[in-house]
């Protein structure tokens, strides 16, 4: 946001550096100037999400553009210069046109995620699939506000809550890091004059992160954009780029998706930042409970599953479930985990989904079939091309004698 609000801010200045006088002035100055820079300081406004001041700015550039244009043909300039000038003038007033419909289309956008999020709090007994609906289509309309304003920040946290929300943490962690990617593209540009306009002060300038990751090769669909996570050096830079809104949750996706290193490295390097008396304040205040809570969250992930693992690896398979199971309840509310594994509250992720299909493999052992037909349901809601839980549920229907059903996993 820091970008648009410095392009706005440049504009502004050169708005008060033109000539303002009842006169057409030159093609660089006069009010043919103004309103191609008024329109300009518009659409950056807009971007940055300010959208009440863009909506003033581009009735004032197209007011001034028409003004001019009367200017213009009472002039005395010459035909090549009046040609040029008009042309400006009507380009300028078709460009504000477009910027109002933007101005319309991103406040639609925003009325439908606003009476969404309504209903939501209204409605707090509504079913999953129908509380599902509701928060597609809010991703829907903030994705279309985003579109129109990409610099506002407020609307970036508002699309990490909607993903949280939906469960869907590697898109999440995805859009995180191609927004702290977008934010090195700023890196030492706010000096100076733009020191005030700086988002992140303070911060230097990135080292790992580089600002094309998500850029280059887009076609490769070996390497597709949406399936490329950073590196744990450049999610160090990443964290430092990004609102304290959003880290949270960035946080926590990265540990969803079983990117412990990643999560950890992203941990150490927020507590230094923040703990560092040179930068306190530099971000507002930044509380470490969640922090703190996230940390601890990521120990007992890692401790448990690893110990999980161990106990299959020894035949302890009644005592591995368990601790699988118990993996699975610390993003959850409650301590205790439900048997029956499609009636589980999972917080989603690749890690839940693997805690289940593990599940799975001890109840096979154990010859509960059943249960662990569940177990790969859940896993398999959580991702559905997961192989290992397609071909565990195909097995157990085997030993079950549902043949049908095992012949319809297999040829999935």
């Amino acid at each position: 946001t820091g970008a648009y609000e410095g392009a706005a801010d440049d504009c502004h200045r050169a708005l008060q550096c033109t000539v303002a006088m009842p006169a057409t002035g030159g093609l660089d100055s006069g009010p043919v100037f103004r309103s191609k820079i008024s329109c300009r300081m518009a659409r950056a406004l807009l971007k940055a999400g300010n959208v009440w001041e863009a909506d003033k700015a581009f009735d004032s550039a197209i007011g001034s553009a028409k003004e001019a244009l009367q200017l213009v043909a009472q002039s005395n300039a010459g035909a090549e210069e009046t040609r040029a000038a008009e042309k400006i003038l009507n380009q300028s007033i078709t460009d504000a046109t477009l910027g109002l419909s933007d101005v319309k289309r991103y406040r639609d956008a925003l009325d439908g995620a606003t009476k969404i999020t309504a209903d939501n709090a209204n409605n707090k007994g509504m079913s999953v699939a129908a509380d599902r609906r509701n928060s597609v289509q809010l991703l829907m309309f903030i994705n279309s506000a985003l579109s129109v304003s990409p610099g506002s920040m407020e609307l970036h946290e508002r699309k990490v809550n909607a993903l949280a929300s939906l469960k869907r943490w590697a898109e999440l962690g995805n859009h995180c890091e191609r927004l702290a990617a977008e934010m090195v593209k700023i890196d030492g540009i706010f000096t100076d004059d733009l020191a005030p306009l700086n988002p992140f002060p303070d911060i230097k300038a990135a080292t790992s992160l580089k600002p094309d990751f998500f850029e280059r090769n887009p076609d490769n669909a070996a390497d597709p954009v949406a399936l490329r996570i950073l590196s744990p050096k450049a999610v160090c830079d990443a964290v430092m780029r990004l609102p304290n809104g959003i880290l949270p949750l960035y946080l926590r996706s990265l540990r969803l998706e079983e990117r412990y290193t990643e999560a950890a490295k992203a941990g150490a390097s927020i507590e230094m930042h923040v703990n560092n008396s040179k930068h306190r304040g530099t971000r507002g205040i930044v509380p470490l409970a969640w922090l703190s809570n996230e940390r601890d969250k990521l120990r007992r992930t890692m401790s448990w599953k690893e110990r999980g693992d161990t106990l299959f690896r020894n035949g302890d398979y009644e005592r591995a479930a368990t601790k699988y199971a118990a993996c699975l309840t610390i993003d959850g509310d409650v301590s205790q985990y439900n048997q029956n594994a499609l009636e589980n509250d999972d917080a989603g992720g690749r890690l839940h989904a693997v805690l289940h299909c593990n599940r799975a493999a001890c109840l096979m052992a154990l010859k509960r079939y059943r249960e662990a037909v569940k177990e790969c349901t859940a896993s398999l809601r959580i991702h559905t091309h997961y192989m290992k839980a397609i071909l565990r549920r195909g097995r157990c229907f085997v030993m079950l004698r549902q043949f049908n059903e095992a012949v319809a996993e297999y040829e999935r």
